[in-house]
């Protein structure tokens, strides 16, 4: 099942990309049976920042900011737009404790998205925004 989830979104990632100063794409990642309770430990080990530069951000208003600023005469944006909801609505039906955590303290500033698959394993998808 996990193989399966994985090649449905990174299908769905295919083209996504995440705007801000520049163009960042996804890709996800198998993280293994991660307990909630140290996800932001590992994601500060990953990244190498101190815990209180990882800034967690509600996931419903994270993706509606993503696919509502869309110029509906922009065919390009709103075809991103439309991608990111579909990866949204997927990862709504198989994963629980969807969260979304920036990773702050540099210009390049990873982002990333993590939930859990019903047999506990975590999934992340990353990107980057770059905010100088």
């Amino acid at each position: 099942m996990n193989n399966n989830i994985l090649a449905t979104i990174t299908k769905l990632l295919l083209g996504v990309l995440y705007f801000t100063e520049s163009e960042s794409p996804f890709k996800v990642a198998d993280w293994g049976k991660i307990p909630p309770a140290e996800l932001l430990q590992k994601i500060a080990t990953q990244y190498h920042a101190a815990p209180e530069n990882l800034k967690q951000l509600d996931h419903v208003a994270f993706f509606h900011h993503l696919t509502s600023k869309v110029d509906a005469a922009d065919v390009p944006m709103v075809e991103n737009a439309s991608k990111i909801e579909a990866v949204h609505a997927f990862l709504e039906q198989n994963l629980s404790n969807i969260q979304i955590t920036r990773v702050e303290g540099a210009s390049s500033i990873p982002v990333l998205i993590t939930g859990y698959l019903p047999d506990g394993t975590c999934l992340a998808l990353e990107t980057f925004a770059v905010e100088t």
